[in-house]
C-alpha cells in the first residue's frame, strides 16, 4: 500500500470523544461533596469512576458538538452511586 493510500486514522480520530465522560465528572463532583464520608482516595475515585462509567452506554460527538441525546443526572448519579457499592464490596484499584 503506498503512502498516499494509508489511513490516517490520527489525523480524523482526534476529535472523537465520549461525551458521557464528562457529564459523569460533573455529577462525580456533587457524589463527592454529599458523601465525604467515603473517604475518595485517588485510588478508590479511579474506581469509581471506571467502574461507573462501564455502566453508561457511550455518546461519541465530534469536538466541542452537542451530543443528540443525554444522559440524565440521575441515570448518571445511579451509576456513581452503584460503582460506590461495588468497589466498597469488591476493591479493584486499577
Amino acid at each position: 500500500m503506498s503512502e498516499k493510500n494509508t489511513i490516517k486514522l490520527k489525523s480524523w480520530t482526534r476529535e472523537i470523544r465520549n461525551s458521557v465522560e464528562k457529564d459523569l465528572k460533573e455529577e462525580l463532583k456533587i457524589v463527592i461533596m454529599e458523601h465525604p464520608e467515603w473517604g475518595w482516595e485517588q485510588l478508590s475515585l479511579q474506581d469509581v469512576y471506571a467502574c461507573a462509567i462501564n455502566q453508561l452506554p457511550p455518546i461519541y460527538v465530534i469536538g466541542d458538538e452537542e451530543p443528540p441525546v443525554k444522559l440524565s443526572r440521575g441515570e448518571i448519579k445511579d451509576a456513581i452511586l452503584f460503582a460506590m457499592k461495588r468497589i466498597e464490596e469488591h476493591p479493584m484499584h486499577i
